[in-house]
């Protein structure tokens, strides 16, 4: 049946009209899917949350490369693995992965601090006479603009609806041996980095290395990083912020050097136990 004008109205104005209202109907229900599914606050504080794992590798890196300390590769490949798990969480949480206009400056600015700390910690390295503050400052200015940005995140997201909850479900059996596996990795990591014997430490180091390297292809699988981080809550991730803690301790005091190996490998036991306790928590479901 066709519809009859209203009176007064144009006729060929009003499908125009009945075209235009829908149309804002469905931007409003697309914003509100968005809005469900993506949480901004998580992804704020996740943001947060890297820029502090960043800005302590990068200060720790420089303060071994400056002291010609060995063991600066521990601490790259404890990154990586800390990356693919963070880069999980950002899935869960709906995080976006196109360049948009608005994140352009974000990532050409971050790529030239970046860079630009990076460059002052080759010169201090290189050239003994260099000071090391104008590093501690790159990397202070660092911390602070993303920082800064995360929290701005926050603030902007401070009246966003909450996203429906996800349910909490004890982790399935490769989620669980996922993280016990993460647990092993950190605890190798600590008790190697306190190894009395130089060349004994590198090659089980290698050894290491090169088992979380294979790991890190295995994204795609149900016991990749990316994966495991997926389902993680706050108890996991503040289990990897001890182990950080423990390697970086074990690290900058070399305590092979200082004779205490025994305390590194019973601190890598004590990081292993933490995990496989924590692998009965209570996780989130698998998404998809």
């Amino acid at each position: 049946m066709d519809q009859k004008p209203v009176a007064g109205q144009d006729p060929l104005e009003q499908p125009d009209a009945g075209i235009a209202q829908r149309f804002l109907d469905e931007v409003d229900a697309v914003a509100e899917r968005r809005d469900r599914t993506v949480d901004r606050r998580a992804l704020a504080w996740l943001q947060i949350a890297n820029t502090a794992v960043l800005s302590v590798y990068l200060l720790v890196f420089s303060t071994l490369l400056r002291s010609e300390g060995g063991l600066a590769q521990v601490l790259v490949f404890a990154f990586l693995v800390w990356g693919q798990i963070s880069s999980g969480m950002a899935q869960r949480w709906g995080i976006q992965r196109r360049l948009t206009r608005s994140r352009w400056p974000l990532f050409v600015g971050g790529g030239i601090l970046v860079a630009i700390a990076f460059g002052l910690m080759l010169a201090a390295v290189f050239v003994p006479s260099f000071p090391v503050v104008p590093v501690y400052v790159s990397i202070g200015f660092f911390a602070l603009s993303f920082g800064g940005y995360g929290v701005a995140g926050l603030i902007r997201a401070r009246r966003d609806p909450r996203p429906q909850a996800s349910p909490r479900v004890p982790l399935d059996p490769a989620a669980r041996w996922g993280t016990i596996l993460v647990g092993a990795a950190f605890g190798a990591l600590v008790a190697l980095a306190g190894a009395p014997d130089d060349v004994l430490r590198a090659i089980l180091l290698l050894f290491v290395v090169l088992g979380i390297a294979v790991w890190l292809f295995a994204s795609g699988t149900e016991l990749g990083l990316s994966e495991i981080g997926a389902v993680w809550r706050w108890p996991h991730v503040l289990t990897v912020a001890v182990a950080g803690g423990a390697l970086v301790g074990v690290v900058l005091l070399d305590l092979g050097a200082r004779g205490l190996s025994s305390v590194a490998v019973a601190l890598g036991a004590v990081v292993l136990a933490v995990f496989v306790a924590v692998s009965f928590v209570q996780g989130y479901a698998r998404r998809g």
